[in-house]
């Protein structure tokens, strides 16, 4: 269940464009994930900050890397968007 935490938490640093806490989320979601479970899930931080991935991924994206990466970024502008529309 923590992976699946500090995901939710990846994707409000993301949203929020905060790099120091995002590079300490991604450090504890690699030493958690490194049995291989979950291990996409660095990815899809990577993806949703629209940083680059820091070794090649493990994960087979089913239509590929830049299309999820994309989508996965796309939330996290969305997001973006409609907190600040809120405001």
């Amino acid at each position: 269940m923590t992976p699946t935490l500090e995901l939710a938490c990846a994707f409000h640093q993301a949203v929020l464009d905060d790099h120091d806490a995002l590079t300490a989320t991604i450090a504890r979601l690699r030493s958690q994930t490194r049995d291989g479970t979950y291990a996409y899930y660095v990815d899809i931080a990577h993806f949703m900050a629209g940083m680059p991935l820091e070794e090649p991924s493990r994960a087979r994206w089913i239509d590929g890397g830049h299309p999820t990466r994309r989508r996965w970024h796309d939330l996290v502008t969305a997001r973006r968007t409609h907190l600040r529309a809120a405001h």
